[in-house]
């Protein structure tokens, strides 16, 4: 999961010390390639303060703390007056989700820190580490939407699931290091996607590992490690500023510091 706090999280165990190459969050990435390669560097020195987040960033952030709190046997009240009654809404239904899917959850946000290729390593926040009830082991992300995912269907008639296309499946099912979970030759090849509308049911949608994505990433990964190196970012300025996130500490516009808070 992509919040900026946790993210910080990870980064104070100081995983770079530890190793000479570079070290790439999925947070990264999507940053990097979201249309304006400087956002990455903006998203490296400044958080947007929580009262100016959209709306569905702040309610997304809260019902996943909400979901950890409860599955992990929070006190119900107190999660409510901390994140809100909205929030323990989506979180009680994640619960009863789990409860009737009958999965067995072994670990919620889990540091995820994995080997790319010997100059290369990434790292996240895994929602949730699961057992089915056939014994095979697949990560959980929770995601929050007004409504359902689209399904599109191809030209060959297979029926997919766009949104669940992104760099979270191939990031969180390659293997870690190591694992105090379940055996590291054992990590999971598939990841399922909940999404949790505000209306309408629940939807499950299952990504699986596959040898072109994996391959992508390492493409990907290259180009985002080389940028580092020469520290090239350039601005796409233009329309897509409208909606940045970090429209006002790019332009400096004035009084700019009031949105954020430095890393």
């Amino acid at each position: 999961m992509p919040f900026h706090k946790l993210e910080q999280r990870l980064e104070e165990i100081s995983v770079s010390k530890k190793f000479d190459g570079v070290t790439i969050s999925k947070s990264a990435l999507e940053k990097f390639y979201s249309g304006c390669a400087h956002r990455y560097l903006e998203y490296r020195q400044w958080n947007l303060k929580e009262k100016y987040m959209p709306a569905p960033l702040r309610k997304g952030i809260a019902a996943h703390h909400a979901i950890e709190n409860l599955i992990n046997g929070g006190d119900v009240d107190a999660i409510a007056e901390e994140y809100g009654a909205t929030a323990v809404g989506v979180a009680e239904r994640a619960v009863n989700w789990l409860e009737k899917n009958d999965y067995k959850v072994l670990a919620t946000e889990e540091r995820h820190i994995a080997p790319l290729i010997k100059d290369i390593q990434f790292y996240g926040v895994i929602d949730v580490v699961a057992e089915a009830p056939n014994g095979d082991y697949l990560i959980i992300d929770w995601k929050t939407s007004y409504k359902p995912w689209q399904i599109r269907t191809l030209e060959s008639g297979e029926k997919i699931y766009i949104d669940a296309q992104g760099w979270q499946g191939p990031v969180y099912l390659t293997p870690p290091y190591s694992s105090d979970i379940i055996r590291v030759e054992d990590w999971p090849i598939q990841m399922l996607y909940v999404v949790i509308p505000t209306t309408g049911s629940i939807g499950e949608y299952p990504y699986y590992k596959n040898d072109y994505d994996d391959a992508a990433l390492r493409v990907t990964c290259r180009q985002f490690a080389e940028a580092k190196r020469t520290g090239n970012f350039p601005k796409n300025k233009g329309w897509q500023c409208r909606n940045c996130d970090f429209l006002h500490s790019c332009w400096k516009t004035k009084g700019w510091e009031k949105y954020y808070e430095a890393r």
